[in-house]
């Protein structure tokens, strides 16, 4: 006789009956639920959640197993053996796991029959050893093939309908779910065998050990409700723990990780709030973009460590001197944003532009440094320029690009027509990538002569742009936009080139000179670049000059004075560049072993005038003696220049007052007729 058959024709309570269907339900609802995560996660959680799941369902098919067991209420005396007992639960547990572990294996049908057929095994093995666990005094356990049929019916109802029970549950088809996995453990619970119970009270007799039903029952609902109350607080703190991650994620995406201010994101994120209320306040929102000039250099010359110091010294000050509702952030490495969205009048804006720049240039004290940095300020103001911040931003960050230009350390508001250069710049860039290629560029050469007598010594090789519909472009508007774009290197490299063929070609062996900047020096193997050229053209390396130009500061001292002796050991002779204005400096001069000093030609063209040009050009003049090098004074275009620096003891000159400048193939012409007129 199955449990089914006793149900029917026996006594039985159905309050344990509903109990029983109740705990069956339950579990496979939370079980759906905890397959549903389950086939979302990977690795250890995977792990977890699979012990859950066999936990939770495993214990509530056992306790909807000992619930169905005592429903029949017989006369006799009753009770469940402990170890029978325990080990149902473990069948119970294992089974399950071991089903839904086979269904994690792969996505093949095969694989999800099998693991039925196990689920379905497991359930109904469960089932029998808690019937063959519940005892009744003078009762005989069914045999035979009523003990086959349930696990032949699990083992069918399994492997039909547990794979859609999967199924269902990877879908989140909760209804579906619960009746796939609830069905087959239902069936095997009714096809239980069961024996009839004696007509007469029985008791078992002296020294037999069972628990008794009640406790067993207590038991039954607390296991599977401590199961799932744990596998519950799980999630909950999976799902507490991922909102807490996810904010603090969000948080450090929104804050610098150095310097712990807000970064460019949180201000994209609160621009709008801050133009609404400063539009509501009728007052101007103003964007101060602070960019902190030469910082790689500080880095540089005394560590990353001391430049996030200095950083993080400069935010701090910020955030004490601009309390609430000014809006402090770093925007970029070294690019601090001021957002103060309630200035009542435009002079305001200046003050804390002003402000501002008075902060930046109080030294700073680091662990082992005492610094001074210096910073270039773009000013835009809303609504005159632009009415989002992107577009303040954009105009902030344009009007500290023309102060970085013009110097640096300065205060520069935006000004309307800031863009239209940008533009043209961007483009005239874009065009000079290709100026080489399309044979736009050409060489000068002007000449370099003795101060004295008069004597040719040399050339010097000036680039020149011919653009293909924007005509002859100068030198003052090409070459800074070829150092900042990066362009300088390939036009350098053409540059020494077509020199050096050039001058292997002279009848004189004179020398000439080749400018070069700091970045050609630093970014690039510029010493095997000339070593190579020089065996390309033929030159001697005693012919060739190059003149370090430091339009643009030396940020890897190393790197260069590394070149600087590479290129004196080939015989090849370096010349500083522009002295006295630029960032050209004593600091330069005694830092790297020059052949040749050259002053400015600011310097010769205020000679006449001015007593501070005639004394900077004597103390170069003295400064190239005490070095033990010759110095050439450019731009001499008159005698009485000429004189000034023969009085001087200047040795070398040059200038138009020596003729204009050349074409490469003017040179052979202009000597010939020179000898002709001597001779």
């Amino acid at each position: 006789m199955n449990l089914a058959t006793a149900l029917i024709s026996s006594n039985y309570n159905s309050v344990l009956l509903i109990f029983s269907l109740a705990l069956c339900i339950a579990g496979a609802i939370f079980s759906v639920q905890l397959i549903g995560r389950l086939n979302k996660s990977a690795g250890k959680a995977q792990f977890i959640r699979l012990i859950w799941v066999s936990l939770v369902l495993g214990t509530s098919l056992w306790a909807a197993g000992v619930f169905a067991a005592a429903a029949p209420t017989p006369s006799s005396q009753t009770g469940f053996q402990f170890a029978t007992l325990m080990a149902a639960l473990f069948v119970a547990t294992a089974g399950i796991y071991v089903s839904i572990w086979l269904s994690q294996l792969a996505n093949n049908l095969m694989i999800r029959v099998v693991s039925g057929i196990v689920f379905g095994a497991g359930v109904a093995t469960t089932f029998l050893m808690i019937g063959f666990s519940y005892k009744v005094a003078g009762m005989q356990s069914g045999t035979g093939l009523s003990v086959v049929w349930p696990i032949i019916l699990g083992t069918v109802f399994g492997a039909a309908l547990f794979p859609v029970a999967l199924e269902a549950a990877a879908k989140t088809k909760l209804v579906q779910g619960v009746c796939f996995i609830s069905l087959p453990a239902i069936v095997c619970l009714l096809a239980s065998p069961v024996s009839v119970p004696p007509e007469v009270p029985y008791w078992f007799p002296p020294g037999m050990n069972l628990l008794p039903v009640s406790q067993t029952l207590v038991v039954s609902v607390l296991l599977p409700a401590l199961c799932a109350v744990f596998a519950a607080s799980g999630d909950v703190l999976e799902h507490h723990y991922k909102h807490l991650s996810r904010r603090t994620y969000q948080h450090l995406a929104l804050q610098d990780p150095l310097t712990h201010l807000p970064n460019r994101h949180y201000v994209e994120n609160i621009a709008e709030q801050l133009l609404k209320e400063a539009n509501q306040n009728q007052k101007f929102c103003v964007v101060v973009l602070v960019s902190l000039d030469q910082f790689k250099t500080v880095n540089e010359l005394h560590g990353y460590a001391t430049g996030d110091a200095v950083l993080n010294q400069m935010a701090k000050t910020f955030q004490e001197k601009f309390p609430d509702p000014v809006v402090i952030s770093r925007f970029y490495g070294d690019e601090f944003l001021i957002v103060h969205p309630s200035i009542k009048s435009l002079d305001e804006a200046t003050g804390l532009a002003r402000q501002v720049r008075d902060i930046t240039r109080r030294p700073i004290q680091t662990a082992t440094y005492r610094l001074s940095v210096q910073c270039s300020i773009g000013v835009a103001v809303s609504p005159r320029d632009g009415d989002n911040l992107a577009h303040l931003v954009q105009r902030a960050n344009l009007a500290a690009k023309k102060a970085k230009a013009i110097g640096g350390n300065s205060i520069q508001p935006y000004v309307t027509g800031m863009e239209e250069n940008n533009r043209w710049e961007a483009a005239l860039a874009a065009d000079l990538r290709y100026a080489t290629l399309d044979n736009q560029l050409n060489l000068l050469f002007q000449k370099q002569n003795r101060t004295k007598t008069g004597e040719l010594v040399g050339y010097e090789a000036l680039v020149r742009w011919r653009h293909a519909e924007k005509g002859q472009i100068p030198p003052e508007d090409f070459i800074p936009i070829a150092e900042r774009s990066g362009i300088i290197l390939d036009i350098g490299a053409w540059v020494l080139r077509e020199a050096c063929r050039a001058a292997a070609d002279w009848q004189d062996p004179v020398t000439v000179s080749v400018n070069a900047s700091p970045s050609q020096f630093t970014r690039s193997d510029f010493s095997g670049l000339v070593s190579t050229v020089l065996m390309e053209t033929g030159l001697n390396a005693h012919r060739l000059e190059i003149e370090l130009t430091e339009s643009t500061p030396i940020e890897d001292h190393d790197r260069v004075l590394h070149t600087i002796v590479a290129l004196r050991e080939m015989g090849v002779r370096v010349a500083m560049d522009d002295y006295g204005t630029g960032y050209s400096s004593l600091n330069t001069l005694q830092a790297f072993p020059f052949d040749k000093l050259k002053v400015d030609r600011v310097f010769t063209k205020s000679l006449e005038a001015s007593p501070q040009a005639r004394a900077v050009l004597r103390s170069a003049v003295l400064l190239g003696h005490s070095f033990g090098i010759p110095v050439i004074a450019e731009g001499v275009e008159t005698e009485k220049q000429l004189e000034f620096l023969k009085e001087m003891g200047c040795q070398e000159v040059q200038g138009f007052l020596f003729g204009k400048h050349l074409l490469p193939s003017q040179i052979k012409s202009c000597r010939e007729n020179e000898k002709k007129r001597a001779g």
